[in-house]
């Protein structure tokens, strides 16, 4: 009886040393020419990784075993690593193709699935397979390594707004900023810094820098692609370095120095390492509904009675529709007032407006204490993961602390604001009001026409110390003596 066979053929990337799909066919059309069977069907996975694909996650083979029960006696291969890189994938594989009363045959391997003597011969190809393709991943990943270290690019499209250039000191290439898209991150990264909405920043992005289409990509900036885009570590001049990342699931590790610290290449950042935290603290929050025409004391005004924040509304009083703040839930008390924008600016004005402040400046270091702690916080949280690669991450974490040991003490320089809070208010009521406090606080009052100025106080700040933490002045007048400080990053070029 003329056997039936299934030809099956898988390619992950195609290389001047691999074998095509189309070679691996004609040569199993050859095959069974010569065995006298007859070819039922040919199902293909081109582009599929068995290292990383099982085979009954991968379309050609499902379509296989799709057929029914006696559609054919054999699977004919061209070698079995074509089938399966590792040996428990291959005995499934056969498994599934037993229950179906089939067996395996390869082109190149003598392989004979029907008697114990070849299954065990076949299951001996598998597990040499497997070897080799784990030793194929280690020279990969210490070739990726290598070459990320050296500062050339391991591959891949670069981000948005960067360009792989030729490098400069040999072979290879290196990233480099795109001058003709790099300022349109610059702008995505400044809006939602001064606190616009990621869905505001998409549209911008679509407007100025429509996507090109990569494949299997979106073709629009949808929240989540403009996210991912604003998080990646380039922005800071961090290089992404997962060498040993497993699955399909981005890795975040970036390339280090002995130190544990991250290393930073200033000629791709456009942020500062803090700046980047800060726009990745935002861009995790969830986005709250806003109105269409926003309140700089949005998110600043506190009920005095429940300590609960208030909220803008728009409501019809007297037959106008007004804005207010209001103290709203079930736990609220109710209150609210009307053009309260107004009111805190003629409070803010006449007790602020001719007042100046000092500003204190973190003299600039080598050693980056905030930036210390994060990585270290960091490193704890992975060691968490049930990959986590324990020997490396405390290594690294030993070197961190021992950076952390060596950090010198904080140190400032002080000198008077050249602007009063007045003429900062003219620039940025919001940036003003929140030099001077942490915002408004409400209570209940007479009643009347005219606003019961008692209802209303400013929140004073906690003075908090470390870089870029803002420390802002309260409303006092300009006195060397009890002037209080604002704490603002500078560069060693300000001094």
């Amino acid at each position: 009886m003329t056997k039936r066979a299934v030809l099956y053929a898988r390619l992950s990337v195609t290389t001047e040393d691999s074998v095509s799909i189309a070679r691996q066919l004609e040569a199993g059309r050859d095959y069974c020419r010569a065995q006298g069977w007859q070819v039922v069907a040919e199902h293909v996975d081109d582009g599929v990784s068995a290292s990383a694909n099982r085979p009954e996650d991968r379309n050609g083979w499902q379509e296989v075993l799709a057929h029914p029960r006696g559609a054919y006696d054999v699977v004919l291969v061209w070698k079995v690593d074509r089938l399966a890189r590792r040996a428990l994938d291959f005995l499934n594989a056969d498994a599934a193709l037993q229950e179906r009363g089939a067996a395996v045959a390869a082109v190149a391997d003598p392989v004979d699935m029907t008697t114990p003597q070849g299954r065990g011969f076949a299951t001996m190809l598998a597990v040499f397979a497997e070897m080799e393709a784990a030793a194929i991943s280690a020279r990969v990943a210490g070739a990726r390594r290598y070459i990320i270290q050296d500062g050339r690019v391991a591959g891949g499209a670069p981000p948005f707004g960067y360009m792989h250039a030729r490098n400069p000191n040999g072979k290879g290439k290196v990233l480099r900023k795109d001058p003709e898209t790099i300022g349109f991150v610059i702008e995505a990264a400044a809006r939602i810094l001064r606190g616009a909405s990621v869905r505001s920043v998409s549209d911008y992005l679509d407007e100025v820098a429509p996507r090109q289409g990569r494949k299997n990509s979106a073709a629009h900036w949808t929240i989540t692609v403009t996210r991912r885009m604003l998080t990646n570590p380039v922005l800071a001049g961090m290089t992404l370095n997962n060498p040993g990342n497993k699955g399909k699931v981005r890795g975040s590790e970036v390339l280090r120095g002995k130190d544990g610290m991250p290393l930073i290449r200033k000629d791709l950042a456009i942020l500062s390492v803090e700046e980047h935290r800060d726009l990745k603290d935002r861009l995790s929050n969830a986005e709250p509904y806003k109105a269409r025409s926003e309140s700089y004391l949005a998110g600043l005004v506190w009920c005095g009675h429940c300590d609960k924040k208030m909220y803008r509304n728009a409501k019809n009083i007297s037959g106008k529709r007004v804005r207010v703040f209001q103290c709203q839930g079930k736990d609220g008390c109710g209150q609210q007032v009307t053009n309260l924008e107004d009111i805190v600016e003629d409070r803010f004005l006449e007790e602020f407006g001719n007042h100046h402040f000092i500003i204190t400046r973190e003299i600039p270091s080598d050693y980056d204490l905030t930036e210390i702690n994060t990585q270290i916080a960091d490193t704890a949280a992975r060691m968490t993961a049930d990959d986590a690669d324990m020997e490396a991450l405390m290594e690294r974490m030993a070197a961190l602390k021992e950076t952390k040991r060596r950090a010198p003490e904080v140190s400032y320089s002080t000198e008077v604001s050249h602007e009063t809070s007045g003429e900062q208010w003219r620039k940025d009521r919001r940036t003003a009001l929140l030099n001077r406090c942490s915002g408004v606080r409400l209570v209940k009052g007479r009643v009347g026409r005219k606003f019961d100025q008692s209802r209303l106080s400013f929140m004073e700040l906690t003075p908090m110390l470390g870089k870029h933490e803002v420390v802002r002045a309260m409303g006092i007048p300009w006195d060397e003596s009890n002037a209080r400080t604002v704490h603002i990053p500078v560069e060693p070029g300000d001094f």
